[in-house]
């Protein structure tokens, strides 16, 4: 039984808003600040501070807000990583932190002497906001860059105060903390550590210059091409796949807001939430399931494997929708087994009701929705369906160039962007650098960056960067035997190729493509602090062969062509 429910915020039925248009919100700007200054500053023991709320994600691997212990708690952390609930499990994880900062807002509201009433109903229509990196990866520098942020002061004069959207300063270090290099003396959250363990800041915004294009595309392909749950859930490698989870696209924001020259928070499960630009992230992660499911109405969580055992779920469960699991309460009295559903933990619809998945396919039970929805409540799902996949053409897809010519671009831009009336079918190639590797072969999270070689190109020139794939996980004591469990555990990553092959090439032919690839002298670099070799990885390009029909908007494999594989064409450059 939980001390706290999960209802999310008070107030009706309120937009979460792009952290572009937010920020620009005078009242909400404030509101948001001053709440998280409250719950940032609250004892690190409370049940409703920062620290413990995004303590669930990883670290102090204790349980959150129970009135007893339950037995033979797992140590690790709450998130589900690896696994069909990803997806579902953070869905009331952001509505709890939602919900305790609404709270701080509406009291930080009743504070304020003038325009009371405006106040007051600026707290009840105060939502998390998003960030949407599939479309703008460099967020505004409230989040990223200004250590000083203006708001409104109680009395209505304007003040700067210090920003707490930058980092979270921990009061004090946890001990929990102790046995993790860096983060044992870190005092505050950091971002894209440099070689002298220094946040860089100008770094990290150059690096998310030259990554925007790769995660638009990736962002794209994830909502377009995966129709089928396991294949959007999660990061493990699957069948017939030719585009990133949900999961490996969140992985690789968390890879570029938290690897510099060394791991900084974002970088690691355990200290992944204790950064606030997290809860941003997260709130579009949530999103990006919002619009995912409107496409794909019909389909929601589906059976899987429990690959990357948690608090809540133990090695090996078959997880659901209305996952269950059986504890042993007491093993001298007959071994008595009973069900307690804990797909979800530790999250409660009541305090003796835990949250499963099934209800969740609805955001209005939390009390929000996206402003992508604003024009299709009460239409029907295949109306919706229609124009969310009409508006994810529009944002995430290929854009044309005005007065360009290049047949290979509108061809890309008909199948990844807004589709040309057309009265015969469509072929194109889809080209991506697949990569396959075993998740924990190495002791912890690591990237794999994607470049040109040619005239001495690196990964950190915008003109010959192409992209990259990224881990997110990390191992402990503690969770060394859950690490070993799961060794042969095989991630998947895709580096899409499209757009530079049309730009230089003009053909997706395969002839073509291999030739141009050779010549480019595509190479990658294995960035880990280890210094270790990855034995298992595999790299290798494809091309997919897809068709578009007359009236279509999803592309679909064209079966009447075999999948095309290089595996001669990428090179290891030792970093």
């Amino acid at each position: 039984m939980s001390v706290v429910a999960t209802v999310g915020p008070t107030g009706g039925i309120k937009n979460r808003l792009n952290i572009v248009d937010f920020v620009q919100d005078e009242k909400f700007r404030t509101l948001y600040v001053r709440a998280l200054q409250t719950i940032q500053a609250r004892d690190q023991k409370s049940w409703d501070s920062f620290f413990q709320v995004a303590g669930i994600h990883g670290l102090p691997f204790t349980e959150w807000a129970k009135e007893r212990p339950s037995p033979n708690a797992y140590q690790a952390g709450y998130c589900t990583h690896g696994q069909s609930l990803f997806p579902t499990w953070h869905r009331p994880y952001v509505a709890l932190y939602e919900q305790t900062l609404q709270e701080a807002a509406i009291e930080a509201a009743k504070q304020f002497t003038v325009d009371k009433e405006a106040w007051t109903q600026a707290a009840q229509d105060f939502r998390q906001p998003y960030w949407d990196w599939g479309f703008q990866l460099v967020p505004p520098d409230e989040v990223i860059r200004n250590e000083q942020i203006q708001i409104v002061d109680y009395n209505g004069s304007k003040v700067s105060v210090q920003n707490p959207i930058l980092r979270y300063q921990f009061h004090p270090i946890d001990p929990s903390f102790s046995p993790y290099r860096d983060f044992n003396t870190w005092r505050t959250t950091i971002r894209n550590p440099d070689r002298n363990k220094r946040e860089n800041i100008p770094g990290l915004i150059r690096k998310m210059g030259i990554e925007a294009d790769q995660i638009r595309e990736k962002t794209y392909n994830m909502l377009k091409f995966n129709d089928d749950w396991e294949l959007f859930s999660n990061h493990a490698e699957g069948d017939d796949q030719h585009a990133n989870s949900l999961e490996a696209v969140h992985d690789d924001i968390h890879g570029i807001v938290g690897f510099g020259q060394t791991r900084g928070h974002m970088t690691v499960p355990f200290f992944a939430a204790f950064d606030p630009i997290f809860w941003l992230h997260h709130t579009n992660v949530d999103r990006l399931l919002s619009l995912w499911k409107a496409m794909n109405p019909d389909i929601w969580v589906t059976p899987g494997e429990n690959r990357d055992p948690t608090m809540g779920i133990a090695p090996d469960t078959k997880v659901t929708k209305d996952t269950r699991m059986s504890l042993n309460i007491n093993p001298v009295i007959h071994q008595l087994i009973i069900l307690v559903s804990i797909a979800l933990e530790p999250f409660y619809e009541t305090k003796d009701k835990v949250w499963t998945s099934a209800p969740l396919t609805d955001t209005g039970r939390f009390g929000y929705s996206y402003p992508d929805f604003d024009e299709l409540v009460g239409g029907s799902k295949d109306l919706i369906r229609d124009a969310i996949n009409n508006l994810v053409d529009k944002r995430y897809g290929t854009r044309r160039a005005r007065g360009a010519t290049n047949s290979a671009l509108d061809l890309l831009s008909n199948f990844k962007g807004v589709t040309d009336d057309h009265d015969e079918d469509l072929k194109m190639w889809d080209w991506s650098v697949h990569v396959t590797f075993k998740k924990f072969e190495l002791d912890d999270s690591f990237a794999l960056l994607f470049y040109y070689a040619v005239d001495g190109g690196s990964f950190e020139q915008r003109e010959s960067y192409v992209g990259s794939v990224n881990t997110f996980r990390g191992t402990t004591p503690e969770t060394c035997a859950n690490c070993k469990d799961n060794e042969n555990l095989v991630q998947e990553g895709f580096v899409h190729l499209n757009h530079y092959v049309a730009r230089d090439v003009g053909s997706f032919e395969p002839d073509a493509v291999h030739q141009y690839l050779k010549e480019k002298k595509l190479s990658y670099q294995l960035f880990t602090d280890e210094g270790k070799p990855l034995t298992s990885l595999k790299v290798r390009v494809e091309g997919r062969p897809l068709v578009l029909p007359p009236g279509e908007t999803r592309p679909t494999r064209d079966t009447t062509q075999a999948i095309v594989t290089f595996d001669d064409v990428v090179s290891f450059v030792t970093a």
